[in-house]
């Protein structure tokens, strides 16, 4: 199994840049080592904001101490008692912000793979690992799986522990998984929370919102929400259109304002000492955060939770909500990694959001839709995933 990963890595690997401290021998070394479980035999890429025992923990960084990890994250404890062994760990932008990395999207190497997570939206998009670790604090998981064609989960807050990664937020900061297809996430979500697989409801209600109180995504971008909504109706689920509460306007200033706040002061000590070595959009980020008194990180936590009422209160009408996961395809810009305004909203909120790749513009790039449901409903959120793939058929594709 470990050779269709190795072929993928000689393919695709000396265009796509996704791994880091690639050692074969290491990986085949893992692979021997790996033991029984329901992901027995699973190749996994871990972003380098997550520890891996034996390799440096880098953070996207070339000025943080090189030591090797004393031990794993627990999340990589999770998924090698399962069964599953660390193939390599995979590129992050640097601490996790916006400042891109050298990974370039699988589909065209001219165009982003998103961030922050783009090595494991990559790897996982070109088949050297059948399963990757990321985070996500603004769009980090879902916005690379849309633009690499893949589909990626942001669990329910705190469903997937974050001992043993570094993060920017801790009350929004989510670990989530890349996969090819809802099939291989449903194994392995319902394996890593020992929970059953769920099966959809027959008259799956989905909510469709196109207007999430900002810039509106693109024309191909509404185009393939739009037939997905009416493909599902055609197919005799219920996607009607919907509207967020007009509270929700608020939630990107507060977002921000808080991921600032509680980021400046998880950097607290590695700014100091490291601070003009950070790249220009996360000092900004950060001194903006230092700006934010401890009176204010506690009235945007509090709006949070008033937000995150709301969106139960409308959830309760649907079974999930959809989205765009981006605003278009991915720009071709290979200094930014995109905007990931179409994501904050359910990771402000703190619900599962699942990205779906739909489509293929024009251009030869995937779009992916987003998804949203109660919070602890992942696998419920997931079954539904798979009812929704299964007629749009999109699924499993390959970039040439």
């Amino acid at each position: 199994m470990i050779e269709d990963h190795l072929q993928a890595v000689t393919r695709y690997e000396s265009r796509v840049h996704a791994l880091l401290d690639w050692d074969e021998g290491a990986a085949h070394k893992r692979a021997r080592a790996a033991g029984d479980g329901p992901l027995a035999g699973w190749a996994i890429g871990v972003k380098d904001l997550i520890d891996v025992r034996g390799l440096p923990t880098r953070c996207g960084t070339d000025f943080l101490p090189k030591e090797p990890a004393a031990r794993n994250a627990a999340s990589v404890d999770r998924l090698e008692a399962l069964g599953a062994y660390v193939f390599s760990k995979v590129v992050t932008t640097t601490f996790g912000y916006y400042d891109p990395g050298p990974t370039t999207n699988p589909w065209n190497p001219e165009h982003t793979p998103g961030g922050s997570s783009m090595g494991s939206a990559a790897a996982v998009a070109t088949g050297m690992v059948r399963l990757a670790l990321g985070s996500q604090t603004i769009g980090s998981i879902n916005r690379p799986a849309a633009f690499c064609g893949v589909v990626g989960l942001k669990p329910t807050f705190g469903r997937v522990s974050c001992d043993g990664a570094f993060g920017c937020s801790p009350t929004v900061d989510t670990l989530g998984f890349f996969t090819r297809n809802t099939g291989d996430l449903e194994t392995a979500c319902a394996a890593y929370l020992d929970e059953t697989p769920q099966v959809a409801p027959q008259k799956l209600r989905a909510g469709v919102i196109e207007d999430l109180y900002c810039s509106p995504a693109d024309g191909d971008m509404l185009g393939a929400l739009r037939d997905v909504a009416a493909r599902l109706n055609a197919a005799g689920f219920e996607a009607p259109s919907t509207r967020l509460p007009e509270s929700f306007r608020n939630a990107y200033s507060n977002h921000n304002t808080l991921i600032r706040a509680e980021g400046a002061r998880v950097h607290r000590e590695s700014f100091a000492r490291y601070g003009e070595k950070y790249p220009p959009k996360l000092r900004q980020f950060l001194l903006e955060g230092q700006q934010v008194s401890d009176d204010q990180l506690v009235e945007c936590r509090a709006r949070r939770e008033e937000l995150e009422l709301e969106l139960e209160t409308l959830l309760a009408d649907f079974d999930l909500l959809v989205t765009p996961s981006a605003p278009g395809a991915a720009p071709r810009d290979l200094t930014a990694t995109g905007d990931p305004r179409m994501n904050l909203i359910f990771t402000h909120t703190r619900v599962p959001s699942l990205t779906l790749p739909v489509a293929v513009n024009a251009r030869g790039l995937p779009l992916g839709i987003q998804l949203g449901a109660r919070k602890h409903s992942d696998l419920a959120l997931i079954a539904a995933a798979r009812e929704i793939e299964r007629v749009i058929g999109f699924h499993d594709s390959i970039p040439e």
